[in-house]
């Protein structure tokens, strides 16, 4: 299992979401500690992750995908990380928090729809 560092930088923000997804998709796990920054673990190549990622990107994002050690500093990031979950109702189930954003009685909350909708103020 390697190590890799991703840099990316988009010039919509659509297309970051979706190398983000595929990110993931990749990554046995990830973290995410800067805006276009991300560290992963997987068993695929660089050249493959770039491969993958070149189907989100336009000629004026640009990607950089290197080998990282496993020794680490950092100052004033933002951890945010995680690993596959195989099946969203197990992490649900683990999560108080999530159980209640995601479902009441069968349906969307009121705070999933707020947030989808991008306006608190109607939770």
């Amino acid at each position: 299992m390697r190590r890799y560092l991703i840099c990316c930088e988009f010039q919509r923000e659509k297309r970051a979401a979706k190398a983000a997804d595929c990110i993931r998709r990749l990554a046995t796990e990830w973290e995410h500690p800067m805006t276009g920054v991300w560290l992963i673990r997987t068993e695929v190549t660089a050249t493959e992750i770039r491969a993958a990622l070149m189907q989100e990107l336009t000629f004026r994002d640009r990607v950089l995908v290197c080998e990282a050690g496993e020794e680490a500093a950092a100052f004033n990031t933002c951890d945010a990380g995680g690993e596959k979950v195989s099946q969203i109702a197990d992490a649900r189930a683990k999560s108080h928090i999530l159980t209640a954003i995601f479902s009441r009685n069968g349906q969307a909350s009121r705070h999933l729809k707020a947030a989808i909708a991008r306006n608190l103020k109607s939770a």
